[in-house]
Order: C-alpha cells, then structure tokens, then sequence
C-alpha cells in the first residue's frame, strides 16, 4: 500500500526510486524547492532539481576558484601552477551551466559534460566533481 501510494505521487515504478539511494541531496529541501517554483513533484523533477543544484554548487567552486585566482595575478602572486590552471579556466572557458547536462529517462537517467571540458573539470577540480557525484549520486559520463 505505502508503495503503490509513493509510485502514484512520483510518478515512477519501485525499482526506479532506488535512483535516490546514493544522492546525497536533502531530499526535503529538494522537494521544498520544487514545490516553491510550482513544478509537480515527479521523480524526474527530483532528480532533476538534484542536477541542477549540484551543477550549481560546481558552478560557486569554478566562479570562487576563478576569483581567487584572477586577484592573485592582479597582486602579481601567481606561482606557475596558479598561472596554468587560470590560463586553464579561461583558454577553456569553463562554465558549469553551460558544460553539464543531465537527462532524465528512468533507469537511462545520466549526468555528463562536455568531451572537451571533462578532463579539464576532472584535472583542476577533483574534488568538486566527486562532490557533484556524490550530491547527486551518479558519475559524470
């Protein structure tokens, strides 16, 4: 009864909410904030919003990392491996809005980003990107 009443309100089969189990999302606030956009509350929309907030919380690293290192160069205090990475972020204009994207198809759902910006993600921002899997509980493809 309890499950056939979560599968009505999400709108998805059983084996399909085992997608959650390795979020680690506060699945309250998630839904708080889906309720407060308007959306109706579906798995897809879940995991979505999931991707969405940990593409952002990405986003923050790249912006802050980006800063600190732009006020560096100003105050002329780049070492070598400083200067690269900034060279980095701008030569490959990273963007995590723009270079993660997520699909949203029941047991095909995925998170993936761009084939020519995913080393430079998995180089410069290591533990970001496993943040990002760890929050929305899929590897980036």
């Amino acid at each position: 009864m309890r499950n056939d009443l979560i599968r009505a309100i999400l709108e998805c089969g059983i084996d399909d909410l085992s997608m959650l189990d390795d979020s680690g999302a506060d699945m309250y606030n998630t839904v708080e904030r889906i309720k407060e956009e308007g959306l109706p509350i579906s798995l897809d929309m879940i995991i979505g919003e999931i991707f969405k907030e940990g593409i952002f919380q990405m986003g923050e690293a790249v912006r802050k990392k980006r800063e600190e290192l732009e006020q560096k160069e100003k105050q002329e205090a780049l070492n070598e491996a400083e200067y690269e990475q900034l060279e980095a972020i701008r030569l490959h204009n990273l963007n995590p809005k723009d270079d993660f994207h997520y699909y949203l198809n029941c047991k095909d759902t995925h998170l993936y980003c761009d084939e020519s910006k995913q080393e430079v993600y998995e180089e410069m921002f290591e533990q970001e990107m496993q943040n990002l899997m760890d929050y929305t509980g899929f590897d980036v493809e």
